[in-house]
């Protein structure tokens, strides 16, 4: 059976604001992550990853992951039994989900990718308490600005 016009265009609406609050989310949970890496003088490694040194090229790039990762984060949500969960049920996923990101990403991607631009990588694994709390921090904002805005 063939859908209306109206049931497509609130299915096209929830497409979007579905999309729209990955990003809002993956932005806010970025920028509170990045406000540690900041403080920590982390951006100019981050920016190292893309061949630049500077602060702001280490702000866009780490802003970028944290949209991207937001958008996968939502996408694995929205195909679980978890897709209609409550703040909290949501905020503790997203907590999970930035600890999966710090386990895989932080301790073990980065490092390889810095050593393979010729940078002085740390070991891997790289087990940061404080990289881990500022994940944690992501997770935690992403999936609470997630579902809130997913549900407006």
């Amino acid at each position: 059976m063939a859908q209306t016009t109206a049931e497509t265009i609130v299915g096209e609406e929830t497409v979007r604001n579905t999309w729209t609050s990955a990003v809002l989310g993956g932005v806010s949970g970025g920028l509170a992550f990045g406000v540690l890496l900041q403080t920590m003088g982390m951006m100019p490694a981050i920016a190292s990853l893309y061949g630049a040194e500077s602060a702001a090229v280490g702000w866009v790039a780490h802003l970028f992951h944290s949209v991207m990762f937001g958008l996968v984060f939502a996408a694995v949500v929205v195909r679980t039994d978890y897709r209609d969960a409550d703040l909290r049920t949501t905020a503790v996923l997203g907590a999970g989900y930035g600890v999966a990101l710090w386990a895989v990403a932080a301790a073990v991607v980065m490092p390889l990718w810095m050593g393979a631009m010729g940078l002085d990588a740390p070991a891997i694994p790289n087990l940061d308490v404080a990289s881990l709390a500022g994940h944690l921090v992501y997770g935690l904002v992403l999936g609470a600005v997630f579902v809130t805005l997913r549900r407006r």
